[in-house]
């Protein structure tokens, strides 16, 4: 089911339920149904969270048990974290690797990354089974959401708080540019725009030709800053696992290599960063008024 409010709910709350009851509907359904891999399903229901939390984020204003159920996505997202780690690990080094034969002592790391793929499969699909009473929990509770405020005041305060923030966390993070708080402040950034942009798949109705332009260039940058993160996630896991090489520059050669691309990324990110959140949130926020006969 699309991911976004429809001129034919009743009220900015009906939509809200309906939406929350469909996604986990179908995370519930992928569940049941057992065919997908395993790997398949933990992306999905991490995907699912993620889009929970950025619903409930849209009407956290006047939504009193944002609190709570945040939580409980997070919990859940939680889970399935370890399942990814290892996968996102080999996929980055994979990124890095050429045939340049001084890298190949790099396999040895990639190996040892992949060991723990024998039992993974278990594992697995334990964290995913972890995942129904909590998921089910939620469906159960999804049809009593109730908010505190309708039409525009449901979401635009919200939607202005996300794109606040998401304006903040780009500043913060050309503050500290090139320094080693630059892994954490990106990985910000990355949250916020991420959240943004289901904000804006939410209302897409609202403003289409806008959401269509928003969309290409949100979904542009959070890759951009997903790999960078997948990067960073990489240079803080070398300290750990460096010292496997045989060569103790390969260590040191590999982190210099994930340095200079994950600047590159930034430089990358900046232009459509700058682009997206030129506007003050009140200015922006304006551009998603709910028609009266909808609200």
């Amino acid at each position: 089911m699309p991911f976004r409010f429809r001129s034919s709910d009743t009220s900015v709350e009906e939509g809200f339920r309906r939406i929350a009851c469909e996604r986990l509907d179908e995370a519930l359904a992928l569940l049941r149904s057992g065919e997908a891999p395993p790997a398949r399903i933990v992306h999905q229901l991490r995907r699912t969270c993620k889009a929970m939390r950025g619903l409930l984020r849209l009407v956290r204003p006047a939504f009193p048990a944002y609190q709570t159920e945040n939580a409980a996505f997070r919990d859940i997202a939680a889970m399935l974290s370890g399942a990814r780690d290892s996968a996102v690990l080999i996929e980055t080094l994979d990124s890095l690797i050429d045939a340049d034969e001084a890298r190949q002592d790099w396999a040895m790391l990639r190996s040892h990354w992949a060991a723990p793929g024998h039992g993974a499969a278990g594992a697995m699909a334990e964290q995913i089974e972890s995942c129904r009473a909590p998921l089910l929990a939620a469906r159960v509770r999804a049809p009593t959401w109730a908010l505190t405020a309708r039409g525009e005041d449901a979401i635009l305060p919200g939607l202005r708080k996300t794109y606040r923030q998401a304006r903040q966390a780009m500043r913060a993070l050309e503050a500290v540019s090139r320094t080693p708080a630059a892994a954490q402040a990106s990985h910000a950034w990355r949250k916020h725009v991420k959240y943004h942009g289901q904000h804006i798949r939410l209302l897409s109705r609202l403003n289409p030709d806008l959401a269509k332009r928003r969309l290409t260039r949100t979904d542009r940058l959070g890759d951009l800053l997903g790999d960078r993160h997948d990067l960073d996630m990489l240079i803080a896991r070398l300290p750990q696992d460096g010292g496997l090489l045989s060569d103790p520059a390969a260590a040191a050669q590999l982190a210099a290599l994930a340095h200079q691309r994950a600047e590159a990324l930034a430089r990358k990110a900046a232009r459509p960063g700058e682009a997206l959140f030129a506007e003050k949130p009140s200015d922006f926020a304006a551009n998603w008024a709910i028609p009266p006969r909808r609200r």
